[in-house]
Protein backbone atom coordinates (compact mmCIF):
# COMPACT_ATOMS: atom_id res chain seq x y z
CA UNK A 1 0.00 0.00 0.00
CA UNK A 2 0.91 3.37 -0.74
CA UNK A 3 1.31 6.51 2.28
CA UNK A 4 2.58 9.32 1.56
CA UNK A 5 5.14 11.04 4.37
CA UNK A 6 5.91 14.09 5.56
CA UNK A 7 9.61 14.05 5.47
CA UNK A 8 10.47 16.67 8.04
CA UNK A 9 8.00 14.64 10.40
CA UNK A 10 9.09 11.24 9.39
CA UNK A 11 12.62 12.44 9.87
CA UNK A 12 12.46 13.29 13.46
CA UNK A 13 11.18 10.00 14.36
CA UNK A 14 13.46 8.24 12.30
CA UNK A 15 16.27 9.54 13.97
CA UNK A 16 15.58 7.47 17.10
CA UNK A 17 16.24 4.66 15.03
CA UNK A 18 19.72 3.07 14.85
CA UNK A 19 19.05 3.24 10.63
CA UNK A 20 19.45 7.03 10.84
CA UNK A 21 21.63 7.99 8.22
CA UNK A 22 22.63 12.14 9.15
CA UNK A 23 24.11 12.92 6.07
CA UNK A 24 25.64 11.06 2.93
CA UNK A 25 29.17 9.41 3.42
CA UNK A 26 29.05 9.87 6.88
CA UNK A 27 30.18 7.18 9.50
CA UNK A 28 26.23 6.69 10.14
CA UNK A 29 26.12 5.62 6.34
CA UNK A 30 27.47 1.91 6.08
CA UNK A 31 26.88 1.94 2.23
CA UNK A 32 27.33 5.83 0.65
CA UNK A 33 27.53 4.24 -2.63
CA UNK A 34 23.99 3.75 -2.43
CA UNK A 35 23.15 7.64 -2.20
CA UNK A 36 25.49 8.58 -5.37
CA UNK A 37 23.59 5.59 -7.67
CA UNK A 38 20.04 6.51 -6.21
CA UNK A 39 20.68 10.15 -7.08
CA UNK A 40 22.02 8.86 -10.55
CA UNK A 41 19.01 6.94 -11.10
CA UNK A 42 16.68 10.09 -9.87
CA UNK A 43 18.00 12.50 -12.37
CA UNK A 44 17.93 10.06 -14.78
CA UNK A 45 14.25 9.76 -14.18
CA UNK A 46 14.92 5.90 -14.14
CA UNK A 47 12.03 3.89 -12.29
CA UNK A 48 12.85 2.31 -9.26
CA UNK A 49 10.96 1.00 -6.06
CA UNK A 50 9.25 3.15 -3.68
CA UNK A 51 11.19 3.42 -0.24
CA UNK A 52 9.41 0.25 2.59
CA UNK A 53 8.72 1.64 5.68
CA UNK A 54 6.81 0.15 8.85
CA UNK A 55 6.47 -0.14 12.43
CA UNK A 56 10.10 -1.87 13.95
CA UNK A 57 9.13 -4.21 17.17
CA UNK A 58 10.14 -2.04 19.73
CA UNK A 59 6.93 -0.02 17.40
CA UNK A 60 9.30 2.76 16.18
CA UNK A 61 9.52 3.38 12.47
CA UNK A 62 12.11 1.47 10.02
CA UNK A 63 12.76 1.24 6.80
CA UNK A 64 12.55 -2.74 5.11
CA UNK A 65 14.35 -0.99 1.94
CA UNK A 66 15.01 2.65 0.34
CA UNK A 67 16.93 4.27 3.27
CA UNK A 68 19.54 5.92 0.46
CA UNK A 69 16.60 6.63 -1.74
CA UNK A 70 14.91 8.28 0.56
CA UNK A 71 18.55 10.08 1.99
CA UNK A 72 18.64 11.60 -1.84
CA UNK A 73 14.82 13.01 -1.60
CA UNK A 74 15.67 14.43 1.59
CA UNK A 75 18.85 16.04 1.40
CA UNK A 76 17.42 17.74 -1.99
CA UNK A 77 14.58 19.17 0.00
CA UNK A 78 11.57 17.69 -0.80
CA UNK A 79 8.94 17.87 1.38
CA UNK A 80 7.26 14.66 1.21
CA UNK A 81 7.14 11.63 -0.87
CA UNK A 82 5.56 8.17 -1.11
CA UNK A 83 6.63 5.19 0.59
CA UNK A 84 5.18 1.60 0.33
CA UNK A 85 3.68 -0.17 3.39
CA UNK A 86 2.56 -3.10 4.36
CA UNK A 87 -1.66 -2.98 4.52
CA UNK A 88 -1.85 -3.80 8.02
CA UNK A 89 0.80 -0.90 9.25
CA UNK A 90 -0.49 1.80 6.69
CA UNK A 91 -2.68 3.14 9.66
CA UNK A 92 0.30 3.60 11.57
CA UNK A 93 2.95 4.66 9.66
CA UNK A 94 -0.13 7.64 8.49
CA UNK A 95 -1.22 8.43 12.19
CA UNK A 96 2.21 8.97 12.77
CA UNK A 97 3.94 11.09 9.83
CA UNK A 98 1.46 10.67 6.82
CA UNK A 99 0.69 13.74 4.42
CA UNK A 100 -1.94 15.67 2.20
CA UNK A 101 0.90 16.50 0.29
CA UNK A 102 0.64 14.72 -2.90
CA UNK A 103 4.45 16.28 -4.75
CA UNK A 104 7.84 15.73 -4.26
CA UNK A 105 9.07 18.68 -5.38
CA UNK A 106 12.81 19.34 -4.12
CA UNK A 107 14.87 22.07 -4.30
CA UNK A 108 17.72 21.49 -6.43
CA UNK A 109 20.89 22.27 -5.76
CA UNK A 110 23.00 24.68 -7.99
CA UNK A 111 23.60 23.77 -11.10
CA UNK A 112 24.07 24.44 -15.05
CA UNK A 113 20.67 22.63 -15.73
CA UNK A 114 17.58 24.41 -15.58
CA UNK A 115 14.85 23.96 -12.55
CA UNK A 116 11.94 23.25 -14.73
CA UNK A 117 14.41 20.30 -16.13
CA UNK A 118 15.26 19.15 -13.00
CA UNK A 119 11.57 19.07 -11.62
CA UNK A 120 10.42 17.35 -14.75
CA UNK A 121 12.70 14.42 -14.30
CA UNK A 122 12.24 14.25 -10.89
CA UNK A 123 8.21 13.88 -11.64
CA UNK A 124 8.92 11.34 -14.20
CA UNK A 125 10.89 9.48 -11.81
CA UNK A 126 8.43 9.60 -8.83
CA UNK A 127 5.90 8.50 -11.38
CA UNK A 128 7.86 5.76 -12.28
CA UNK A 129 7.66 4.78 -8.94
CA UNK A 130 3.92 4.74 -8.29
CA UNK A 131 3.72 3.06 -11.25
CA UNK A 132 6.24 0.41 -10.08
CA UNK A 133 4.09 0.04 -6.65
CA UNK A 134 0.91 -0.48 -8.43
CA UNK A 135 2.64 -3.22 -10.65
Amino acid sequence: MIVWIDIETFDRLWWLSDQYIAAPGDASDNQPHKYAKAGRRFLAGEPMWMPEVGQAADGSLTFRDGRHRYLWMREHGALAMPVAVEQSEAPFVRKLCGTRQRTSWFIPPRSKVPTPVVLGILGLAVAGLVAVARA
